[in-house]
């Protein structure tokens, strides 16, 4: 079976997009999931972060950069497709780049992360166009605003409320909260999974990649947290 791909972009830059793609590709990888990320983003943070652990310390998932190759990143992808379960691709902050389109055009779930404040908010149409767009190239594309760096507060709850307006492309019920676990995981190359006292945050990330699993219909079994392909999308609880 050729990888499941999952794109996650968004136009405004420090969203949490990165972040978002690392802690779901580890998580993913920790059960057993061949699984590659691309790093498309000419900054590099990714390859940098992945790099950071060294070889005492290995990221859980395999990282690359293409993002020299631009869109040609699609010939590269469909070379490896075969040898993964999931490949995840981190875009650029930029909806002009022609690299969220190109990748957008062959993903099976793309994910929009969004901090709940009004910027965000804003910035988020753009996305949510595209993928729209994108969708007509695409039709069976899952499009999902993700929850990013949220915590409490009357003008978070108030912008939670705005996204979870919108049903064409819904906003998940889970995301990544404000925690100083995701902070220390990057400074080590690692995910959460492996910081010590992390356990609220690996939760998050566990609840996120349980629910982009049954997105794309793989069952997830609660007690053991393994997952396995589900025979049809009819099987998504």
């Amino acid at each position: 079976m050729s990888a499941r791909i999952i794109t996650v972009f968004n136009q405004k830059g420090g969203c949490g997009k990165t972040m978002t793609c690392m802690q779901l590709s580890a998580s993913l990888a920790l059960r057993g999931f061949r699984t590659l990320l691309v790093d498309m983003d000419k900054q590099g943070t990714s390859t940098i972060w992945a790099g950071q652990g060294g070889k005492d310390r290995s990221f859980p998932a395999e990282v690359v950069s293409l993002a020299p190759l631009r869109e040609r990143m699609l010939g590269e992808i469909e070379k490896r497709a075969e040898n993964y379960d999931f490949i995840f691709i981190d875009c650029p902050p930029a909806i002009e780049s022609s690299i969220p389109w190109a990748a957008l055009n062959i993903s099976d779930i793309a994910l929009i992360p969004v901090i709940p404040l009004m910027d965000n908010v804003w910035a988020s149409r753009e996305a949510k166009e595209l993928a729209r767009r994108a969708k007509t190239e695409n039709p069976d594309l899952l499009t999902y605003c993700v929850p990013s760096m949220s915590r409490r507060g009357n003008v978070f709850k108030a912008c939670t409320e705005i996204l979870q307006d919108d049903l064409e492309i819904p906003l998940l019920d889970t995301g990544l909260q404000q925690r100083n676990a995701y902070g220390e995981s990057q400074m080590f190359g690692l995910s959460v999974h492996g910081v010590a006292g992390a356990s609220a945050a690996v939760k998050e990330v566990e609840a996120l990649a349980d629910v982009v699993l049954k997105n794309l219909g793989f069952v997830v079994e609660k007690k053991s947290g393994r997952s396995k392909g589900a025979k049809n999308k009819e099987e998504v609880v």
